[in-house]
């Protein structure tokens, strides 16, 4: 798999670097080299995607305290897809002009295997050039536990069954004494990178995320990016990374919006993460306006129309029907090119 860096335009900065940045930049002065260093890369393109996410189950027995989007099994609201539900909801969007269809799901080990299978089976039936993003390493895990197959034989399969990327979801942030604070029963950081290790060398691309925006600090950010980056530096399959404010809903954890934070975070990740292709800030979750801004902060990528999204939304993001127009006159509106893309930037 290349590997992509940007280190011919720009040195490499330390951790210790980063974090001086993150504490005590001049927040213009941040921007303007965030915004130079995305610019050597992809001049004046601002990219874009027409998907839809399609939540195959709110169920989910990792119960994490910052998340307002699980139910638990039994519980009012609680409820699970077929394939075939699936099958239609992917044909509905196939129609409405997405390319790309997301699965979301949770972690619930009464489901087989086959039935992960199913479901991306399902999306392909619907209309076989839909990009398939499936599923988060997490549920990846469960699966091999589940079935009692290795992790390299699971991505296998979902690779044959038609899964074109995985999403970057369940990283958080890595540092262990958070983690089980706000999601005690995922995957460690360790588990995480090295699951997704095991994707890149099966020849599936992923995303990286992080949230912010809860009880992290300074330190825990930059640790979270310098793992990401000497995870690329070994298997370079990230495509983008992909940060995440947090949204308190009906969590108990205390959310701390800040735009200028997410100002920062987005132009030191830039800056930092010189072996990662794209930076993309979702404007479902950053909303439309601070969108554009961050387009000229480091970030590249609006991310996609994301028709039906249930998990931000549940923690109070704004539920829109964002059409191919609207994303080109996000992008056009902070004076850039909109360019047409997928998960896999093809």
């Amino acid at each position: 798999m290349e590997k992509f860096s940007a280190t011919r335009y720009f040195d490499r900065i330390s951790a210790d670097q980063a974090l001086d940045m993150l504490k005590h930049a001049d927040l213009p002065e941040l921007g303007e080299r965030a915004n130079a260093v995305k610019k050597s890369i992809h001049s004046n393109k601002a990219y874009y995607a027409v998907n839809a996410a399609i939540t195959y189950s709110n169920i989910c027995q990792a119960c994490c305290p910052i998340c307002s989007f699980y139910r638990r099994e039994g519980q009012k609201g609680a409820y699970l897809l077929t394939p075939d539900d699936v099958y239609q909801a992917a044909k509905k969007y196939a129609h409405m002009g997405a390319s790309e269809i997301h699965t979301i799901g949770g972690i619930y080990d009464k489901l087989p295997l086959e039935y992960y299978l199913d479901v991306v089976r399902s999306i392909k039936k619907a209309d076989q050039k839909l990009n398939v993003v499936s599923y988060t390493v997490s549920e990846c895990a469960l699966m091999s536990k589940v079935s009692g197959k290795s992790l390299e034989g699971v991505m296998k399969l979902l690779k044959d069954a038609g899964v074109d990327a995985l999403p970057g979801g369940g990283a958080e942030i890595f540092d262990e004494s958070v983690r089980r604070q706000i999601t005690p029963n995922k995957l460690s950081a360790k588990q995480w990178l090295e699951a997704m290790g095991v994707a890149h060398g099966a020849g599936i691309r992923t995303n990286a995320t992080m949230l912010y925006g809860h009880i992290e600090t300074p330190e825990n950010v930059v640790e979270h990016l310098d793992m990401l980056r000497r995870q690329q530096d070994i298997s370079g399959g990230f495509k983008a990374f992909v940060p995440l404010p947090f949204r308190q809903g009906g969590s108990r954890i205390q959310a701390k919006n800040s735009g200028v934070y997410d100002l920062k975070i987005c132009a030191i990740a830039r800056i930092m993460l010189d072996n990662f292709p794209h930076i993309r800030v979702p404007i479902p979750h950053f909303g439309d306006r601070m969108g554009q801004i961050l387009l000229h902060w480091g970030a590249d990528d609006i991310g996609g129309t994301h028709w039906h999204e249930e998990v931000a939304t549940s923690a109070g993001a704004a539920d829109q029907m964002r059409t191919e127009a609207f994303m080109r006159g996000i992008i056009s509106g902070a004076g850039l090119e909109p360019v047409l893309t997928n998960s896999n930037y093809v």
